[in-house]
Parts: structure tokens; C-alpha cells; sequence
């Protein structure tokens, strides 16, 4: 079903962007020769000669459509603005160079200068900042039902940060959800019990309303102590 969607979008994305379209390229846990359920969001990287109005206008047409479907809206760079920022973004970057796969154009990824400098703070300025988040969020949702969905919708990017964790300790980080809280919690002793739960939530299994806020206070209590590992490490890893 996804090699399915995956050329559907690449057609509608090649008509938008036309000779402008310099590569499509998935990356992370869809790129492997595994790839997860549909669970799991596709990632993709869009980069284009030159970014005009006009194109950013007629991907927004389609840009829910798709999001509906498990492809959010991809970050879209022009070339030059890619190379600059290879050294803003490791994570990310980091995360192509590892698994990739080019369905349009050509492999760009070879052609930046992927560095850990920026990682550390990547990780500690994204987890922190989804902690606040997760908190303003909570004060802002009515009822148990919007709770679940607030968990649901928050796992997958806190899981994706807390990735960079093993980046820092130089261990394997592989890009599967629950792959990547097996190695956290295997290398750092930890437990994440209720980050594990929701993420079995996206893949089918119910949270019970009446836990909702027990579930939302454990899950918030673990993306904190993930930000306690990442105060562990020096403020610039270098290699």
C-alpha cells in the first residue's frame, strides 16, 4: 500500500514542481528494505532549483490530502538553501545519510557537509522545547478524548528527537519507534513504559479515556527525564 501512495505522490509532486524538481527522496524508518506499517509517517525531502509562489501554492492543494494519509507536508529546500544548512539540522541530515532512498532525481545527500557539531544542542532545544509544549497543550485541550489524541499526535516526534540520544552515545540508532525506545532504554537503564503504550496507541491499541490523564502525567514525566540524559553530554560533540 505505501509503494502504492509513495508513486501517486511522486507523480502529483513531479507535475507541480515539473523541471524545477531536482530530487524526491525518502528517508528514515520508510526507506529501509523493511519498511513499517502505515503507522508510521513517511518522510520525505523535496528539493528544487528554485522555490516559486506558484508551486508552493498548488502543493498546498494536495498537502492535507496527503498528510490524511501518512506523508506530512515534507520540508522543501532549494539546493543552494539545502547546502547551507547541512550544519543547522544534524539530526535530520544525519538521519538521510543513514537511510535514504531517492525515488525522483539525484542523491544530494552526498553532497553535504553532515557534521555532529550543532547535534547536542539540536536534541536538548527540540526535546525541551516539546516538553513545554506538551504541558501549554495539555491546559488548552477539553475532555479525555482530546487528551489521547494529543498523546498520539505528539509521539512521534518526541520519539524521533529522543533518536539523536544514541547518535550522542555513538550506538547504532535505528529509526523504527519502538527499535529506538529498545536502545534508549537498553543503554541508559531507563524505562519508558508510557511513551511505549502511546506509541502502541498510533498502531491500534486503545488508551482507555478514563486513563487519559494518568497516561498523560507518566508520558510527560519520561520526555523529562529524556531531556535529563541529554543534559548529561557537553554542550559540543565534535567528530
Amino acid at each position: 500500500m505505501v509503494a502504492v501512495l509513495m508513486e501517486e505522490f511522486r507523480s502529483e509532486v513531479e507535475k507541480i514542481f515539473g523541471e524545477n524538481l531536482v530530487s524526491l527522496t525518502i528517508y528514515g524508518a520508510h526507506a529501509s528494505d523493511e519498511p513499517p506499517g502505515r503507522e508510521e509517517n513517511v518522510s520525505v525531502l523535496v528539493v528544487v532549483r528554485a522555490l516559486r509562489r506558484e508551486d508552493l501554492s498548488a502543493y498546498r492543494n494536495i498537502a492535507h490530502r496527503y498528510a490524511r494519509r501518512g506523508i506530512p507536508a515534507p520540508p522543501i529546500f532549494t539546493e543552494r538553501f539545502l547546502k547551507e544548512s547541512s550544519d543547522v539540522f544534524p539530526l535530520e541530515f544525519l538521519g538521510m545519510a543513514a537511510q535514504r532512498r531517492v525515488i525522483f532525481g539525484k542523491d544530494i545527500v552526498p553532497e553535504l557537509d553532515i557534521t555532529t557539531r550543532n547535534l547536542r544542542h539540536q536534541v536538548e532545544f527540540e526535546l525541551k522545547g516539546k516538553l513545554l509544549t506538551l504541558r501549554r497543550m495539555y491546559m488548552e485541550v477539553f475532555g479525555n478524548r482530546e487528551l489521547v489524541a494529543l498523546l498520539q499526535d505528539t509521539v512521534g516526534s518526541v520519539v524521533s528527537v529522543a533518536r539523536g540520544l544514541l547518535l550522542l552515545s555513538d550506538r547504532e540508532a535505528p529509526h523504527e519507534r519502538i527499535a529506538i525506545l529498545d536502545g534508549i532504554e537498553k543503554h541508559f537503564g531507563v524505562s519508558l513504559p508510557a511513551i511505549r503504550e502511546v506509541v502502541a496507541a498510533r498502531q491500534g491499541l486503545k488508551i482507555p479515556h478514563s486513563r487519559a490523564e494518568a497516561v498523560f502525567f507518566s508520558y510527560q514525566e519520561e520526555v523529562e527525564r529524556l531531556c535529563s540524559l541529554v543534559d548529561e553530554y557537553p554542550m559540543e560533540t565534535t567528530r
